[in-house]
C-alpha cells in the first residue's frame, strides 16, 4: 500500500487583507495612543497637586531659595517693614501651622496686583498699594495671600511642574531644586497660579476672620473690594459678566458671600479703619506707583 500523497494548500484568497482603509486603521491606533498619554498627563498633574500641599512646607522653602525667592525684598527698606509689620500682626491672628514663616516683598511697579508664591513669600505691587484707602483694606489684601499659603493652595496650585519638583525634593534638594528652576525659567510664576473657586472662597473667609479678629469689624474686606471692583470694571463686558475665562469668583459674588458670612458669624462690615503707614500712604505720590 503505497503512502499518501501530501502537498500544501494554498491559502485562500483575500485572508490576509482587511475591508477597512489602512489610514482608518492608522488613525485608530493614533486616536488610542493620544488618548492614554492624555490619560496619564491628567493622573499626573493630579497625584503632583494632591501630594504637593501634603509635602512638609520646609522643602517648599527650600525650593524657593533655591529658584531665587529667598530675598525678593532687597530694596525699598521702608516699604517692607511697614508691609512686613502688619504681616506679622495678622499672622498672630491666622493660626498658621508651627515653621510656617510669611515674608512680604514690595514691588514699585504700577501693576494693580498682589500674590503668593512658594515658601510663603508674598509680592505687593505699588500699583494696588497706591490705590488702597485703608489699613484694614491693606490687611484683608495680606490676609488673603496668607491664607493662600496656609492652606497649600500655591503648591496645589503652580502647576504639574512644580507639584513634580515638591515630590522630587523628598528624594533630592538638588534634583527637585533643578526642576523648580526649570519651570520658573519656561514661563512665568504668576501665570502658573491656577486658585479654584474653593481656594478663592477659602482665602476670602480667612481674610475677614482674621481683619476682624485684629480690628473688630470687616469694613476692610469692602473697602478691598471696592477698589478691585473698579479696576474689575476696566475688564472687557466678556470678562466682568461672567467667571468663566477666571477661575476666581467675580468681585460682586465675594462681597455678597463676605455678607453673607458676617450675617452668619455676628461680624460687623463697619468701623473706624486706620490709615495705611506713613510709609505706604506716600505711594501714590511717589513716582515708582504712577509709572
Amino acid at each position: 500500500m503505497s503512502a499518501p500523497h501530501l502537498e500544501n494548500r494554498l491559502p485562500d484568497e483575500g485572508i490576509n487583507t482587511s475591508n477597512e482603509h489602512p489610514l482608518k486603521e492608522f488613525a485608530w491606533v493614533v486616536g488610542v495612543g493620544l488618548l492614554v498619554l492624555a490619560l496619564i498627563l491628567a493622573l499626573t498633574t493630579w497625584l503632583a497637586g494632591w501630594a504637593a500641599p501634603k509635602i512638609p512646607f520646609k522643602y517648599e522653602v527650600q525650593l524657593a531659595q533655591r529658584v531665587g525667592l529667598g530675598d525678593l525684598n532687597p530694596k525699598h527698606t521702608e516699604q517692607h517693614q511697614a508691609l512686613q509689620a502688619l504681616t506679622d500682626r495678622l499672622a498672630t491672628k491666622m493660626d498658621l501651622p508651627q515653621g510656617m514663616m510669611i515674608v512680604v516683598s514690595y514691588n514699585p511697579s504700577s501693576t494693580v496686583n498682589a500674590y503668593a508664591t512658594i515658601g510663603g513669600q508674598l509680592v505687593v505691587y505699588g500699583g494696588l498699594l497706591a490705590k488702597l484707602p485703608t489699613e484694614s483694606a491693606l490687611a484683608t489684601l495680606l490676609a488673603h495671600e496668607i491664607a493662600h499659603v496656609k492652606h497649600r493652595h500655591v503648591a496645589a496650585s503652580m502647576g504639574r511642574g512644580m507639584g513634580i519638583a515638591l515630590v522630587l525634593s523628598l528624594l533630592s534638594a538638588d534634583v527637585g531644586g533643578q526642576v523648580a528652576q526649570s519651570v520658573f525659567s519656561a514661563s512665568s510664576q504668576l501665570a502658573l497660579m491656577n486658585y479654584s473657586r474653593d481656594h478663592e472662597n477659602q482665602a476670602d473667609e480667612e481674610a475677614l476672620r482674621a481683619t476682624v479678629a485684629l480690628y473688630g469689624h470687616g469694613a476692610g474686606y469692602l473697602e478691598l473690594f471696592e477698589v478691585l471692583q473698579k479696576e474689575e470694571s476696566k475688564l472687557p463686558e466678556a470678562m466682568r459678566s461672567t467667571g468663566v475665562f477666571r477661575s476666581h469668583p467675580l468681585t460682586q459674588d465675594r462681597q455678597e458671600h463676605a455678607r453673607m458670612l458676617a450675617q452668619r458669624s455676628g461680624w460687623s462690615l463697619q468701623g473706624i479703619s486706620p490709615a495705611l503707614p506713613d510709609a505706604l500712604r506716600q505711594l501714590s505720590k511717589t513716582p515708582s506707583a504712577q509709572k
